[in-house]
């Protein structure tokens, strides 16, 4: 379990994919700065799990790469849920702490930054 959240955590933030790990960023950010107290991180980094997946379909739609033919980006979408759906329990959890993790230790430092 502990080499699966190391290899999702490496595959986020450590890949060289300068595009994804600015949708990261953005994703963990929305989800700090809606978080209130710390209770809330899971629930947090499933939304930010969400917006993550929302950015990333945007993206693909404002890209070239997006099919024209609906016929076609319907097909992409539903290989896009079985990619999903194939994923181990365990990497959706190594997602799930990875982003944990990193709403966290932003929270920690937005409350230092933000004291008032």
């Amino acid at each position: 379990m502990i080499g699966e959240i190391r290899a999702v955590a490496e595959s986020m933030f450590l890949s060289g994919d300068y595009i994804y790990l600015g949708m990261v960023i953005v994703a963990a950010l929305v989800g700090v700065f809606s978080m209130r107290n710390f209770g809330q991180i899971f629930c947090v980094s499933l939304l930010a799990m969400a917006v993550l997946g929302l950015i990333w379909l945007v993206y693909g739609g404002a890209t070239s790469e997006a099919p024209s033919d609906p016929t076609t980006y319907l097909g992409q979408l539903d290989a896009g849920w079985a990619v999903i759906g194939a994923m181990s329990g365990t990497t959706l959890v190594g997602y799930l702490v990875t982003f944990a993790v990193a709403i966290g230790v932003l929270f920690i430092g937005k409350s230092l930054v933000f004291r008032g």
